[in-house]
C-alpha cells in the first residue's frame, strides 16, 4: 500500500479500484470547533486541497527543509534548495507552471486507490481528483480467466477443464482427483494449466478424453480440433491438430468412441452435422472426416448448431442449441446404428419443448434403464431423461437447478461433474452432483474461484507514472503476486489494466498474501508486506515472472506486518504491525534486513497502549511525524483511529501519540491505508467504502472525534497513492 515517490527516477506503478457512488463533503476542523477553518469558500464550493503554500515532506532526499509548523509553511524559490519536494501554490490555476523565479510548481495532481470488494470482477483502480468530488479514470482488471467452458473426467477421476481468456486466447486446466475427492474450495488454475501463444488456443469448448494419452479439444473460433498430451504443461504445442472439418467450420464438441471394434472420433458441427473420423488412433483425422452424419426427419434436415455429442450402446446423442438467443428451440436427437450412418439420416427418436432452449452439453450412462443428462444453459436446469416402460424412447423424469450449467462429464461413484457458467467470473464453478438411487440429484461440492487472482490489494506509483499492484490468489495456484503497468497514470476512463503479462508471481517468490507494497525513490528495490509468511520480501522489480526475491526480512520482531514506508535519506524501513507495534529498520538495504529491527514502537495514550491491528503507515522525513492508521476489529466499522507520532526517527518502547483522531463522529472503521501530501492526509477508509481528506493533519493534537473534511465513496477502498504534477 505504498508511494508515489517524489524522485522522478522511479520508473514504476500499480493500481486498481471501484467506484460505485461518487459524493464528496465539507466537515468541521480539528477539534469541531464553531468557526470556518476548512478549505471551502463561502459559497460553499471547495478549493483543491493542494492550493496551499506548504512544502509537502515527500522528498526525503533533502533533510534541510524546514520541519512543518501547524502553520503553512512558505519557502522562497530564490534560496531554498532546488531539491526539495513538492511545493503547492495558493493560485490553483498554476498547477504545472513556474513560479516568476521560473521554477516549476510540483502538486497534487491525483489521488490513486484500489476498491476491493468481493468479487474480483469488480476490483477496480480509480483516479480522484484532490479535493475528492469526482473519479477522472475508473479501470478495471484483467486476470488469466474470463470464463468456465467444458469439464471432462478420466478413468482416474482428474478432471480436464477449458476455459477462455482475455484477448480471444484459452486454456486448459488439469485438477488431479478432482472427481474423486470433490470438496467445496477454489480451483485457481488447478494443479497444472496449458496456455500461451504455441498452445494455439483461442476459444476451447468442448474437451475428450482421447487415446493414447492424449485429450482434445474443440477450439470454435480457430476452426479445429488439438490434442494434447496430458502430462504436457504451460505453453506448448498441440501433438497434432485437426484442421480438415469436413463441411463444418467449427465443431463445438467431440467424442471418442474406443474399445472392441471401435476406433472412431464423432464432432459436433455448428453447422448442424456430424463429422465422423475412422481408425482415429493411427490417422488422427489427418485425411478429414471419412463420413458426415446429417440429422433429417421426414426427408428434411432438422439439425441447426449442433453443440453436445455422446455415444452408447450403438446410439448416437446429440443436443442442438438452435439459437443461441431463442430460449425454446433447443433439440435433442438420437440415432441409431451410428457406426453405419453416413451422409442425410433419419433420427430415431427428436425431443423439442418443455425445458429445451439451450442444451450445450450431454452424456449418457448406460445401465437398465439408460439415463440421459442434458445441461439445459437458457433455463438453468440439468434435466434427465430415461426411457419410457417397455420402449427404447426417452421421456423427461426430472430436473435440478443450476445456473447456466455449460458442461457435463461422468464419474464414479454415481456422480457427475457439471461446469458452470453464469455471468461473471467470480460465479464460474465446477459443480460435483450426487444421484441416488433413489430420489433427485443433488449439488454435493462447488469448486470456483477460477484463476490465479482472487482480488487485487495495494498499490505503489514510480515516478515515471507506471506501478505495481499486489494481488491475492489462492494458494493451489501458488498465492499472490505483484503486477506492473505502464503509464497507468496515462490511462483512459473505461480501459482494463492486464495483471498477468508482467508479474511476479509463482513458487519461488514466496509470496503468499501481498499487503502493502513500496518502491525507493530510485525504483529499483521493490519492498512486499507478505502477512502470508510473516516477512517483507524485496524484488528487483525489472524481474519478472517465478523469480526469488533479492533478499527478504525474515525477523520481524512479532508477527506479520501489514505496510511499509521506506525512507531513504536515512536508509529506514517503518513497518505497521498488525500487533499494534511498529517495527524499524535501521541500514534496511544495507543489511538487507539480516539484524531484524533495530526499535520497536509501541503507540500509547494516556499511558496505555493503544495498539491494536495497525495497517496504514507513512513517515514524514521533515516533519519525523509518522502517521498510522489502526483498523481495530477487521469486524468493526466504527473502531477504526488514526495516530501521530512526533520524533519518529528515535521515538523507541511505550511512546505518546501527539494526535489521535476516533470516535463516534469519525468515519474510522477499517481505515487500511494512508497517504500524506505534506498537509493533508488521505486515506482509504474500507468498512464505509470511503477514501477520507483530513486537512491540516499535522495540526491536529490530543483527542480528537471529527469527521473527515471532504471524502468520496469507493467501494471497499483498499488502498490510496497520491500522483504529483510533472514539474
Amino acid at each position: 500500500m505504498h508511494k508515489y515517490r517524489l524522485d522522478r527516477s522511479s520508473s514504476l506503478f500499480l493500481a486498481n479500484a471501484l467506484v460505485l457512488a461518487l459524493s464528496a463533503c465539507n466537515n468541521p476542523a480539528p477539534g469541531g470547533s464553531d468557526s470556518d477553518t476548512s478549505t471551502g469558500t463561502t459559497d460553499g464550493t471547495e478549493t483543491d486541497p493542494s492550493a496551499t503554500d506548504t512544502v509537502p515532506s515527500t522528498d526525503p532526499t533533502n533533510p534541510t527543509v524546514p520541519t512543518t509548523s501547524t502553520d503553512p509553511v512558505t519557502t522562497d524559490p530564490t534560496t531554498d534548495d532546488p531539491t526539495v519536494g513538492p511545493t503547492t501554490d495558493t493560485d490553483t490555476s498554476s498547477t504545472g507552471d513556474t513560479e516568476t523565479t521560473g521554477e516549476p510548481v510540483i502538486e497534487v495532481a491525483r489521488v490513486w486507490a484500489t476498491a476491493n470488494p468481493p468479487l474480483f470482477e469488480q476490483d477496480r483502480i480509480v483516479a480522484l481528483t484532490p479535493a475528492l468530488d469526482a473519479a477522472t479514470a475508473t479501470l478495471s482488471v484483467l486476470g488469466d480467466v474470463v470464463s468456465i467452458q467444458s469439464v471432462a473426467v478420466t478413468q482416474q477421476g482428474h478432471a480436464i477443464i477449458t476455459y477462455d481468456a482475455p484477448g480471444s486466447t484459452g486454456g486448459v486446466i488439469i485438477k488431479t482427483d478432482l472427481a474423486d475427492t470433490p470438496e467445496d474450495g477454489p480451483l485457481g488454475l488447478g494443479d497444472r494449466v496449458i496456455r500461451g501463444p504455441e498452445t494455439g488456443l483461442q476459444t476451447p469448448k468442448g474437451v475428450e478424453v482421447g487415446p493414447d494419452g492424449v485429450f482434445l479439444v474443440a477450439d470454435t473460433t480457430a476452426g479445429t480440433i488439438k490434442a494434447f498430451e496430458f502430462d504436457a504443461e504451460g505453453d506448448v504445442a498441440p501433438v497434432f491438430e485437426i484442421t480438415d472439418l469436413g463441411s463444418s467450420d467449427a465443431v463445438w464438441d467431440v467424442h471418442y468412441a474406443a474399445g472392441g471394434n471401435a476406433d472412431v472420433l464423432y464432432a459436433a458441427g455448428t453447422n448442424g452435422e456430424v463429422q465422423v473420423y475412422e481408425d482415429f488412433s493411427n490417422t488422427m483425422g489427418q485425411a478429414g472426416p471419412d463420413r458426415t452424419i446429417i440429422p433429417i426427419q421426414n426427408g428434411s434436415k432438422v439439425s441447426v448448431n449442433l453443440h453436445g455429442v455422446a455415444l452408447v450402446g450403438g446410439s448416437l446423442f446429440l443436443s442442438d442449441v438452435g439459437d443461441p438467443m431463442d430460449a425454446a428451440d433447443g433439440q435433442i436427437f438420437r440415432i441409431e446404428n451410428a457406426a453405419d450412418a453416413d451422409g442425410e439420416v433419419e433420427v430415431t427418436q427428436r425431443i423439442q419443448g418443455d425445458d429445451l432452449g439451450n442444451p450445450v452439453d450431454l452424456e449418457v450412462t448406460s445401465g437398465n434403464p439408460a439415463t440421459l443428462w442434458v445441461v439445459e444453459k437458457a433455463n438453468d436446469k440439468l434435466l434427465r431423461y430415461r426411457p419410457g416402460l417397455l420402449q427404447s424412447d426417452f421421456e423427461f423424469v426430472d430436473s435440478l437447478d443450476v445456473v447456466k450449467p455449460e458442461s457435463v462429464a461422468l464419474a464414479t461413484n454415481n456422480r457427475l461433474i457439471l461446469a458452470g457458467n453464469p455471468d461473471g467470473l467470480d460465479a464460474d464453478a465446477v459443480l460435483e452432483v450426487e444421484v441416488p438411487l433413489l430420489g433427485a440429484p443433488t449439488i454435493g461440492a462447488t469448486i470456483d474461484r477460477l484463476g490465479s487472482i482472487t482480488s487485487i490489494q495495494s498499490l505503489a506509483l514510480a515516478g515515471a507514472g507506471d506501478g505495481f499492484i499486489g494481488f491475492d490468489g489462492t494458494a493451489v495456484s501458488n498465492g499472490g503476486g505483484a503486477f506492473s503497468t505502464a503509464a497507468l497514470i496515462d490511462a483512459a476512463d473505461g480501459s482494463t489494466v492486464d495483471a498477468i503479462a508482467t508479474r511476479i508471481w509463482g513458487p519461488a517468490t514466496g509470496v503468499i498474501a501481498p499487503k502493502g507494497i513500496t518502491l525507493n525513490s530510485a525504483g529499483d528495490r521493490l519492498f512486499v508486506a507478505d502477512i502470508g509468511d510473516s516477512t517483507i520480501k524485496v524484488f528487483d522489480p525489472v524481474t519478472f515472472g517465478d523469480a526469488p526475491p533479492l533478499f527478504e526480512f525474515a525477523e520481524l520482531g512479532g508477527g506479520a506486518v501489514w505496510d511499509i514506508d521506506y525512507d531513504d535519506a536515512n536508509d529506514r524501513l517503518f513497518a505497521a504491525g498488525i500487533d499494534g507495534t511498529v517495527r524499524v529498520f535501521d541500514a534496511a538495504l544495507a543489511d538487507e534486513g539480516a539484524n531484524g529491527p533495530a526499535r520497536l514502537i509501541t503507540p500509547t495514550h494516556e499511558d496505555q497502549s493503544i495498539g491494536v491491528n495497525l495497517h496504514g503507515i507513512q513517515y514524514d522525513p521533515v516533519s519525523k511525524i509518522l502517521i498510522l492508521t489502526d483498523v481495530g476489529d477487521a469486524m468493526s466499522d466504527s473502531d477504526g483511529a488514526i495516530y501521530l507520532i512526533a520524533d519518529a526517527d528515535a521515538a523507541e518502547g511505550d511512546v505518546a501519540i501527539t494526535a489521535l483522531i476516533a470516535g463516534d463522529e469519525t468515519h474510522l472503521g477499517n481505515p487500511v491505508d494512508l497517504a500524506f501530501d505534506g498537509k493533508h492526509l488521505y486515506v482509504a477508509e474500507k468498512a464505509q467504502s470511503r477514501v477520507l481528506r483530513y486537512d491540516d493533519i499535522l495540526g491536529y493534537t490530543g483527542a480528537n472525534n471529527v469527521a473527515e473534511d471532504a471524502f468520496i465513496e469507493v467501494t471497499n477502498a483498499e488502498s490510496v497513492r497520491i500522483e504529483w504534477t510533472q514539474p
